[in-house]
């Protein structure tokens, strides 16, 4: 082999190393446990799931899937600080999605936000949430939900309010709207 061959290879040719390298910048890819539930492979090396999806596996499937992609080294488990979800919840606060979103999917989302990582999901409230954070969200099977910022109106005197709850004016449920 000649030295610009092996110069060549060396730079990331051919070679195992070159193949690991590229790799080595692929961003890790946050699953939901919608990803679990449905049969739909995905292009990837790198994957992480909070505990939280972990403790959701528990029809035969699911497990099987999740054990697999444990086993063969392309997924692990992790968690992200206390910091980092208070920040996913006033997020989901601000896009409309408090009282929607699950502590799971809060758990999902401060994952990726801390690995710079991208989010896989159906869920739209945990999608649009990840989208008010700058996140990139990739839909497992549904179309790519659009970011929304949620209104909340009083089902009585349609007074718009900030969240869900009763209406401080005439006491009826105040509701989530486009």
């Amino acid at each position: 082999m000649s030295e610009s061959d092996e110069k060549g290879r060396s730079a990331g040719g051919d070679s195992a190393a070159g193949a690991a390298d590229e790799h080595a910048d692929e961003q890790v890819k946050v699953l939901d446990s919608s990803f679990f539930f449905l049969d739909i492979p995905i292009a990837g090396t790198k994957f992480a799931v909070p505990p939280s999806v972990v403790a959701e596996m528990k029809d035969l499937r699911s497990k099987s899937k999740l054990d697999a992609m444990l086993g063969d080294g392309r997924l692990f488990v992790s968690e992200a600080s206390p910091a980092t979800r208070k920040r996913v919840i006033a997020a989901s606060k601000k896009s409309g999605d408090y009282g929607v979103i699950s502590d799971t999917d809060c758990d999902v989302v401060a994952l990726a936000l801390e690995m710079g990582g991208i989010v896989v999901t159906d869920d739209f409230a945990l999608s649009n949430t990840a989208q008010t954070l700058g996140l990139t969200v990739i839909p497992v099977q549904m179309r790519k939900a659009k970011k929304r910022q949620w209104k909340y109106r009083c089902t009585g005197c349609l007074k718009l309010c900030d969240a869900p709850g009763i209406c401080d004016v005439c006491g009826s449920e105040i509701i989530r709207i486009k």
